[in-house]
Formats: structure tokens, sequence, C-alpha cells
């Protein structure tokens, strides 16, 4: 049986926005998750990364919440990436979650196979009806990654691609469009911005985590968003695999916490290690007018012989 977490709950607010007379605020609602890593395979002793994607299926059907999207940031599969992948592991990861009929919308992993995974987000917002809350501002291939923003009401969301060449995998890196591509969204409109991306862009205070796994100009990336803090309602990313909150120069960096395994995450671990505890998170994320509303959930994992 799946069951949902009480989870802990994180307020945040921000500048407010001018609004007129009887304009009333409808907040937002998203759903983050993160790192499923589907797979035929075992990962591990114990790690069945398909029947943990089932599981959060079934246990995301339960929630009796609104959800206005759902936002998965990367590593959909775990083996997408190598050469050769014919992507039929990323077709049924993304088909799994295409059950539920809620919008799913996407950043890029260093496990993924890209361009699979860009037809099966292409494909989906095409044909479901279900998209027709969502204003999709562009879609955008700069130097063959994919970054695009898109509208739910009053919020505006920002999605970044920042895998990068092999050679630094699992660190990754912003290209200098992209980097612009913020800086001229961010200055030509008074919106608010939600961004996602895969990696992290600062160190979370973890030994193994800040020496190979973050995005390697994120300070560059941090530095562009600094003149609009006021209006950044958050970055949110995975790759990590542990739920974290950073809150650094009045802009808040939240990961999820990974839904395929876990790793550690304290300050002197010093390697990535599988850790297959029997449960699995994600942020239930709320924007409100002046405060953002972070929720980092759980839910069980059924043993086998459950």
């Amino acid at each position: 049986m799946v069951r949902r977490g009480d989870g802990s709950s994180h307020r945040f607010s921000i500048g407010s926005i001018t609004r007129g007379v009887g304009v009333s605020w409808s907040p937002v609602r998203f759903l983050h998750i993160s790192d499923t890593h589907w797979s035929k395979e075992q990962l591990a002793e114990g790690i069945d990364s398909a029947k943990r994607m089932t599981c959060l299926r079934d246990w995301i059907r339960s929630i009796r919440d609104p959800i206005d999207f759902i936002i998965h940031t990367g590593d959909w599969v775990h083996r997408g990436q190598v050469p050769g992948d014919d992507g039929e592991s990323t077709r049924a990861a993304w088909g799994i979650l295409q059950e539920l009929e809620i919008p799913v919308l996407t950043t890029i992993g260093n496990h993924d196979n890209r361009r699979i995974l860009v037809d099966c987000l292409f494909a989906s917002v095409s044909r479901q009806l279900a998209y027709g809350n969502i204003k999709l501002q562009a879609f955008d291939k700069i130097d063959e990654r994919l970054a695009y923003h898109f509208q739910v009401r009053d919020e505006s969301f920002l999605v970044l691609d920042a895998r990068d060449v092999l050679a630094i995998d699992p660190k990754g890196r912003l290209c200098e469009r992209q980097l612009e591509l913020v800086h001229k969204l961010m200055s030509e409109t008074d919106r608010r911005w939600t961004l996602f991306l895969h990696y992290p862009p600062l160190p979370l205070d973890c030994d193994w985590i800040d020496r190979t796994m973050l995005i390697e100009n994120g300070q560059a990336l941090h530095e562009c968003l600094l003149p609009y803090a006021h209006r950044i309602r958050g970055v949110f990313f995975g790759h990590v695999h542990r739920p974290t909150c950073t809150w650094r120069d009045g802009i808040l960096y939240a990961s999820a916490g990974a839904v395929g395994m876990h790793f550690p995450n304290m300050p002197s671990d010093e390697k990535a290690i599988m850790q297959s505890d029997p449960i699995a998170f994600a942020n239930y994320v709320t924007l409100f007018e002046n405060t953002v509303n972070l929720k980092q959930e759980w839910f069980l994992i059924p043993s086998p012989s459950r």
C-alpha cells in the first residue's frame, strides 16, 4: 500500500506586485519530482526503479489537492544517455505519468535521452487538452539544448538545460545563450519567475556533491538573477537525490529528493552510494501572491512481500 507522508513545510516571503483594484490572485500549485531512473533491471540490490515509478503514479493519484502541473527535473531513466539507446525506456517512463492526465513538463538530466524526451514532450503538448491551462511561450533548441518558458495564470516559468559534454559529466554547464536568455526574460518584464533545471547551481555543503555535481558556471546564473531577486519565486532542481533548501541573497534554491534511489548528502560524505531506502520524495509547491510554500512530501515503497 502506498501511503502519503506528512511532509515538512517551508514558507518563503517575496516582494509584492501591485495589482489593480478587484483583481484576485489564484495560487499556482505544482508537483516537483526528480530522478526516477526507470529501468527494466534492478539498479542495485533492493532498488527496483520501475516499481518505484509505478508507486509514484499511484501516490499522485491519491492526492486530493489541486495540481496545475508536474515538473520532472530530469533523469527519467537510468541509461538513456548511452550511445545506441533506442528510447524504449524513456517512452515507457513518460507513458506512466501520462496516465494521470495532468500536464507533465520536464528538464533534461544527465541520464536522459535528450532527443526522445523532447519528442515525448512535444507530442504530449500537441495532443493533450490537459495542457490548455498552460500557455507555452517558446521552445528553443539552443546549441542542441532544450530551453523553454511557459505561463500559468499570473506565474511565469523558465526551464534550462545544463547538460554539457560527456567529459564533465556529472557536472553541468549552461551555455552563454541560455544565460543571455535569462537576463533578457528577467529584464524585459515585471513578471514573477520560477526556474527549473536538473543540476544544482550552488554548493550544497556536501563534499562529493560540491566536487562533482554542480553547474560549473552556476555562480554566473546566480549573478544573472540577483538584480531580480524580488521577483524570483525559486530555482528548483534534482540530480542530488535528496531534498534540500538553500536561501542565498534572497533567492530560494530547492531540490526534490529522488524517486529511484538516494545518495548521502551530509557535509563530510565523500562519495555517492546508492541507498535503497523504502521511501520516495516529491515537493508540493504553492505560489501564493506574496509567499512560496514548499512541502517536502514522501511516500512508502511497499516491500516485495506486500
